[in-house]
């Protein structure tokens, strides 16, 4: 009862919870009536797609590059407040390892749930449609490799985007497209379904919100 207290709570709020019910909604319909046209359409006409861009594009979704960015940037903002370097600094210093940890925290948590549901719903990857003919869900299925649904790599980018964004809006201008884009990357390179992208985008984005709206806003961190 309490887990359903709980996803009924998170369906009230506005307007993540009725995103969540039409995002939902619309990868199960893409997954029945779309997304396997549109792979093999994308299979057929690859040489239309600038598919050497939109390698360099996808990259901007690796989890291994914001990790790495994210501890080098807590590490130093911590090592400076601990040292006598630049003590008028410190107090600035603190709101950017906050903002840090704000953004790497939605993005991990995000990243956390996504390998759950790719776990429990098992959805082959777009590949497999050609090498075995497989399309559908295998559930439980621990190869993360196998998996597809749904887009690590649209995760992260909308986690750090929409992170970014709700602490310095300007960015988003820069930010939201760049998300799109890797987005879009995923489809084009027949990694994923555009409903494993959807979600993605979804998941990035609601978990990026709900850290700030429920962790940091209510303790008045920023």
């Amino acid at each position: 009862m309490r887990h359903l207290y709980f996803f009924w709570t998170f369906i009230k709020q506005p307007p993540l919870g009725i995103v969540l019910v039409i995002t939902a909604f619309m990868c199960a319909l893409l997954g029945i009536e779309v997304d396997r046209d549109v792979i093999i359409f994308i299979k057929n006409n690859s040489q239309y797609f600038y598919t050497d861009i939109f390698r360099k594009i996808t990259n901007a979704g690796d989890a291994t590059f914001w990790l790495l960015l994210a501890a080098a940037g807590i590490t130093f903002c911590a090592y400076i407040r601990s040292t006598q370097y630049l003590i008028a600094y410190h107090r600035q210093l603190k709101v950017y390892l906050l903002q840090l940890a704000f953004v790497t925290s939605a993005w991990l948590l995000s990243g956390v749930i996504h390998h759950i549901i790719k776990v429990v719903l098992g959805r082959y990857r777009p590949r497999y449609l050609f090498s075995e003919n497989w399309y559908g869900v295998n559930p439980l299925n621990f190869n993360i490799a196998h998996n597809s649904f749904p887009s690590g790599h649209t995760q992260t980018i909308f986690a750090i985007a929409i992170g970014l964004t709700l602490l310095y809006p300007r960015l988003g201008i820069f930010l939201v497209p760049l998300a799109v884009l890797v987005g879009i990357s995923r489809v084009v390179l027949i990694a994923h379904y555009p409903s494993d992208v959807l979600f993605g985008a979804y998941l990035g984005m609601a978990t990026a919100i709900l850290v700030k709206r429920h962790y940091f806003d209510k303790r008045n961190i920023f």
